[in-house]
């Protein structure tokens, strides 16, 4: 599957409306984001590009932007230029496997992303791996929902975690769990490609959720079935200012709020069930 990147320009004197575009194509099923100086790259697949909800949106803003169509064989020149290693306290470091760096971190991951959202770059992973990092995983199972890289079921396991199934619709995504899974010679990851329809019949005691506040709005209905009495809900990819609208959903569906944190106004949370 091809992606469009979109480019757009946010001047120092815009930089405040960065984060209200980022939310605004998020909703338009941009997956994923990054930054280079002062433009912003956005990935969506092309058969979800509605380029005229993004020409809308780009006018509101007054923005200059600009979209082409790349293939996925050119994604890690593209992103190997800017990839630096992302170090998680003293916990975790997450790197490429061109990087020689060693690291006095708990553990290390090595990830090599296609196309798929989820380096340790963004704040939303970032803080998915600190929240895991709170929690003793031994032998739980876990279940990764929009599993990207495959770093947040990777580091799981790292913890001790067995079994875990990661979940992902993008092909790029499966594909790419699978390789970083064995790049890091891990061989209890059960990757599915598909959606939340695709949960196994069976019961998780962590539940890992990194996507988007539609989706999540949506699926948090399943993930609560498939969580007994204690199971830990951790979701990431919407703003502090969101956090509300989840909360919401999680109480109409048996899950309480246990805490949440913040970087760069995105919001990452823990729930746990009734």
């Amino acid at each position: 599957m091809n992606y469009i990147e979109l480019t757009i320009e946010i001047p120092e004197e815009k930089e405040y409306i960065k984060e209200i575009v980022v939310a605004f194509l998020a909703e338009q099923s941009f997956e994923s984001f990054s930054e280079k100086e002062k433009t912003l790259f956005a990935y969506v697949p092309v058969d979800s590009f509605d380029k005229n909800e993004t020409v809308m949106l780009m006018n509101a803003y007054g923005l200059n932007y600009s979209h082409k169509e790349i293939e996925q064989q050119n994604w890690n020149k593209e992103w190997e230029t800017n990839y630096n290693p992302i170090i998680i306290e003293d916990k975790l470091a997450i790197k490429a496997p061109f990087h020689n760096q060693e690291f006095d971190t708990e553990h290390t991951i090595l990830i090599e992303p296609k196309m798929s959202f989820g380096t340790g770059h963004h704040a939303t992973t970032h803080m998915m791996c600190k929240l895991l990092s709170e929690y003793s995983l031994s032998e739980a199972s876990v279940l990764d929902m929009g599993c990207g890289t495959g770093v947040l079921a990777i580091y799981a396991a790292l913890l001790g975690a067995d079994p875990i199934v990661a979940i992902d619709i993008d092909e790029w995504a499966y594909e790419n769990t699978v390789e970083n899974a064995e790049r890091n010679q891990i061989n209890n990851i059960q990757s599915i490609r598909g959606d939340v329809n695709s949960i196994p019949q069976k019961k998780f005691d962590f539940v890992l959720a990194n996507i988007n506040l539609n989706i999540l709005k949506n699926d948090i209905p399943q993930y609560s079935k498939c969580m007994d009495a204690g199971s830990v809900l951790m979701l990431s990819g919407f703003f502090s200012t969101e956090l509300d609208q989840i909360e919401k959903v999680c109480n109409d569906n048996g899950l309480f709020f246990v805490k949440s944190i913040t970087k760069d106004s995105w919001n990452a949370c823990v729930f746990s069930k009734k």
